[in-house]
């Protein structure tokens, strides 16, 4: 999907209190392999997430070589005969003089991903698919998932009411410092609009 149709999309789920204030930006580096480049959000015009392909990619090598360094007896081979990459590769017609070695750099792969992805940092790329995906999942799909960025993208989302807020504000406690942001954001914002419309502020 173009970015300018994928923009548009996501900010028209956006709630009404919310609309002039958070935005979506992509920016590509032409000189930079693959075109890659980041994608960040703005609130009141200061960047808040800043999705950089680069930037991910360092934070994942270096999870990698922390994983290996520090993990040596979990990567045995022995032990990813058990694994389900192991057993995924293998059906997939690899040699068995090398699956182990494969099975185990792209376990590690996987792990680091995962590791950089809990400190919220994520590349341009991740944005993209966590935005399709959230396009084209449940609401109630997207607040439950363990994915930051459609987190987010749920907590801000019209469809979303003062109730649900109130129902996911245990769970929210459990989520990263990213989506704990997103989701305060709203209720303050939900808190204006209701005592600027008369209302009295509740504790």
């Amino acid at each position: 999907m173009r970015w300018s149709k994928l923009k548009k999309q996501l900010e028209d789920f956006i709630c009404p209190c919310l609309r002039s204030r958070v935005e979506f930006w992509v920016t590509n580096y032409r000189k930079a392999h693959d075109q890659m480049g980041r994608a960040y959000i703005t609130v009141d015009r200061n960047e808040v997430i800043n999705m950089c392909t680069i930037k991910k990619e360092i934070a994942v090598f270096n999870a990698e070589k922390e994983l290996k360094d520090n993990n040596e007896d979990i990567f045995e081979q022995n032990y990813f005969k058990q694994n389900r990459i192991y057993e995924l590769l293998r059906r997939e017609g690899f040699s068995e003089n090398i699956l182990p070695e494969i099975a185990i750099n792209r376990s590690i792969n996987d792990m680091a991903h995962k590791k950089v992805e809990r400190q919220d940092i994520f590349a341009q790329y991740d944005f993209f698919e966590s935005a399709e995906r959230f396009l084209n999942s449940p609401i109630e799909e997207s607040l439950e998932s363990d994915n930051a960025i459609i987190n987010v993208l749920a907590i801000i989302d019209r469809r979303v009411g003062k109730r649900t807020l109130s129902k996911i504000k245990n769970s929210i406690k459990n989520k990263s410092k990213l989506v704990r942001y997103f989701y305060q954001l709203r209720c303050e914002a939900e808190e204006k609009v209701f005592l600027d419309n008369g209302g009295t502020e509740i504790d």
